[in-house]
């Protein structure tokens, strides 16, 4: 039988959503919603060393998780190197399970995503996390283990694990393959907290995806919205349709609140809805990054050329051509 690998390197993409509605506020403080989630094939790249236990000590950030030493390398100065950081959390809800293992572990994150953007970066980091230590532990876990796993560090996180299965899907089969990888999405019909998660057919859509350089905490969104639909009288749950494909698409509920309280976020938005083409243009998650949405490749590209010629005056304006659902 084939040694497990020491070292496994896994892409971890983020999600848009194609809409988000928040049914109600639950007794424990979370928040039920329904969502259409997709994977875009923009990505941070996650690496995974085993490292001989009592080896050398890497001059990095690092914490102890079972007696096992995680060492935290990342080129971004402005993303936590504790246990805040999603990354880590992935690592330990794995070593949770898993119990001790012979090596201590080097986590490399290369970003290339904005950080708190609402786009699921860090629960993409997670998710890619807990797919590569699996990998390296000789896929201990089921894809839907991971997925009853990753709810305890993030509600974005089951959806993160399953799409990031199908980018990655390739490294994670072979030898000691994931099991379960065959029901692996890119999009997903999502509620509950998160935690229940449907694959569904992928909307084929081409992106431009903008932020305007600012940072939004999902936790004060929704704790703001539900301020927000109290006051407006419709903080009730609202009635959780049991078949997806009545769900609205092209909806965000918490626009109301980062809009509202994020000047740049919509002035931003309503740009793109003024100056260009697409056929949608949405808040993703929390926000604040604004995504327009074309069937149209050419269009897309086109209008890209013309916003990224507005960067040189908004300069905190930071754009990307992605695509979703292909």
């Amino acid at each position: 039988m084939p040694n497990h690998p020491d070292e496994i390197t896994l892409n971890a993409h983020a999600k848009v959503n194609l809409s988000l509605e928040i049914t109600g506020r639950r007794e424990d403080g979370y928040h039920n919603i329904r969502s259409l989630m997709q994977g875009i094939d923009l990505h941070d790249v996650i690496k995974i060393t085993k490292c001989p236990e009592n080896g050398t000590k890497y001059n990095l950030p690092h914490c102890t998780i079972n007696d096992v030493v995680v060492y935290l390398c990342t080129d971004v100065k402005t993303i936590p190197t504790d246990m805040s950081n999603l990354a880590l959390r992935g690592v330990k809800v794995i070593l949770d399970k898993a119990g001790r293992i012979d090596s201590d572990l080097l986590v490399s994150i290369e970003k290339r995503l904005p950080v708190a953007a609402g786009i699921a970066g860090g629960s993409g980091n997670a998710a890619a996390c807990m797919l590569g230590l699996n990998a390296l532990l000789g896929n201990r876990f089921s894809l839907r283990e991971l997925m009853e796993m990753g709810v305890k560090v993030g509600a974005d996180v089951p959806f993160s694990l399953l799409m990031n299965a199908k980018y990655n899907a390739e490294v994670l089969s072979g030898d000691f393959a994931l099991a379960g990888i065959s029901e692996a999405s890119q999009a997903a019909w999502v509620s509950g907290i998160g935690e229940i998660v449907r694959p569904a057919e992928p909307v084929s859509m081409h992106l431009i995806m903008a932020n305007p350089g600012i940072a939004v905490s999902t936790r004060a969104a929704y704790e703001a919205i539900d301020a927000i639909q109290q006051a407006e009288g419709n903080g009730s749950a609202r009635d959780d349709y049991e078949d997806p494909g009545k769900w609205p698409l092209f909806v965000n509920d918490l626009e109301s609140y980062t809009l509202r309280d994020y000047p740049e976020a919509l002035r931003l938005r309503d740009f793109m809805r003024d100056e260009l083409n697409a056929d949608e243009v949405m808040m993703s998650g929390s926000g604040p990054t604004i995504v327009a949405y074309y069937k149209d490749a050419g269009q897309a590209s086109e209008d890209f050329d013309m916003v990224s010629k507005i960067t040189e005056i908004e300069r905190d304006w930071r754009l990307w051509l992605a695509t979703t659902g292909m």
